[in-house]
């Protein structure tokens, strides 16, 4: 019972990061503004990043931060005559999905194998009030960018608690409110949208993803910026780019492999027809800055570059009989763990569809692009891994096509919306 309290009461602390700074309502109608619920939430989690950078302890700000997000809202909620059906039941559903899966993840407290020895080591250090230029003392601090663990030191220092599972219940958080924001972004029934959102949650519920790893917090920011490359418009696209920016400034550092993923969002960017020269020059530009900004970080730190298992010598030393024979097992696991993720099989099946239909209103240039990139992505991450072939499969594939399903989700969903507008 004692830790049920715990995470009712924990559960304000992480809707802060979706209150604020920016309104949440809209002035006009006192509507929920969903865009500025994700906007938010980038926005601080950039802040942490920030943070994270200097050399100020995490107990040395975290107060003042909260405190200050917590008054500004509940002077402006005052002020707020009423809430609309619909946002009624975004919160509800955000509440009961994360008090439920919650009590699930506090009743088996294993790590994953790499938050056991990577993530969750590094979040000590943070933890313990050092800083990025101590992680170097941690040997295998090169495999992976410190972010992910950061948030979780940040929630387990939380005042007068020092819980260390509030940490990673903030990565479930995370996880429904990207379902949430793309679900009722897209769909127009309310009841369909609580149908589906139940149905995404249970299939993709597992304890394992939420045990530390990483991969939750890469497929729920894939999953925003999806919504965000889809639905540029000329109204608030400037404010969707910088959106998609601030996302692929966070990716970059949770994962070694978010560079992968940034690029991949930034080529579904430019085939965007609606962008103009100086927009796509700008994006260009834009994430140049960001990959030169973390390789200066890295330099300044003297953190290895290259610390993946990959380099030019393993590369032109692989025979063709190598190849072949890794090849094969790419895609026969890709295809197994393929089929285990039914929204990632059902991404592809939808994709196929609308590609064959003649007069379809889909604009699938933007997926396509997906499919084909993450394809590369994924037979290539293999082709030239210096590391036994069936092991690397056996212990990563299923994770990278389970982040990489964030995107076919946000297809199925437009997909699924657009039927019943047709049905309608």
């Amino acid at each position: 019972m004692t830790e049920i309290i715990k995470i009712f009461l924990v559960f304000p602390v992480f809707l802060i990061f979706l209150l604020m700074p920016l309104s949440i309502f809209n002035k006009n109608n006192n509507q929920l503004n969903l865009n500025n619920l994700s906007l938010n939430l980038i926005i601080n989690l950039n802040i942490l990043l920030i943070f994270s950078f200097t050399s100020i302890p995490i107990n040395s700000y975290q107060v003042i931060f909260l405190i200050s997000y917590a008054s500004i809202f509940l002077i402006k909620i005052f002020k707020l005559k009423s809430i609309h059906t619909d946002d009624k039941t975004f919160f509800i559903l955000l509440i009961f999905s994360f008090i439920l899966f919650s009590i699930v993840i506090i009743s088996n407290l294993d790590l994953g194998w790499d938050a056991k020895y990577f993530y969750y080591i590094k979040s000590l250090f943070f933890f313990e009030e050092l800083n990025l230029s101590d992680l170097n003392n941690f040997e295998h601090n090169k495999w992976h960018p410190h972010l992910g663990s950061y948030i979780w030191a940040f929630f387990w220092k939380l005042p007068f608690f020092n819980i260390e599972y509030y940490g990673r219940l903030f990565y479930l958080f995370i996880f429904f409110f990207s379902l949430l924001y793309v679900v009722f972004s897209n769909l127009n029934n309310n009841y369909i949208k609580t149908i589906f959102f139940l149905i995404i949650t249970i299939i993709t519920f597992n304890y394992e993803r939420f045990s530390g790893l990483q991969e939750i917090l890469i497929f729920s920011l894939l999953l925003i910026a999806s919504h965000k490359v889809f639905t540029l418009n000329f109204k608030t696209r400037l404010i969707d780019i910088l959106t998609i920016f601030l996302i692929l400034n966070l990716i970059i550092w949770i994962k070694s492999e978010g560079i992968v993923y940034v690029f991949i969002l930034i080529s579904m960017l430019l085939i965007n027809k609606n962008l103009n020269l100086k927009e796509r020059t700008f994006i260009i530009i834009g994430a140049l800055l960001i990959f030169s900004l973390k390789s200066l970080i890295y330099l300044y730190l003297n953190y290895n570059l290259n610390a993946q298992p990959y380099n030019l010598n393993f590369i032109l030393t692989i025979n063709f009989a190598d190849i072949l024979f890794r090849l094969k097992n790419i895609i026969i696991y890709s295809a197994y763990y393929s089929l285990k993720n039914i929204f990632f099989f059902l991404g592809i099946v939808v994709l196929i569809i609308l590609n064959l239909q003649k007069n379809t209103k889909f604009k699938i240039r933007t997926f396509n692009a997906y499919f084909i990139l993450n394809s590369f992505f994924i037979i290539f991450a293999y082709l030239f891994r210096e590391m036994e072939i069936i092991y690397a499969l056996k212990t990563t594939m299923e994770r990278i096509i389970f982040t990489s399903s964030a995107v076919y989700i946000h297809l199925l969903i437009l997909y699924i919306n657009s039927y019943f507008k047709i049905k309608e």
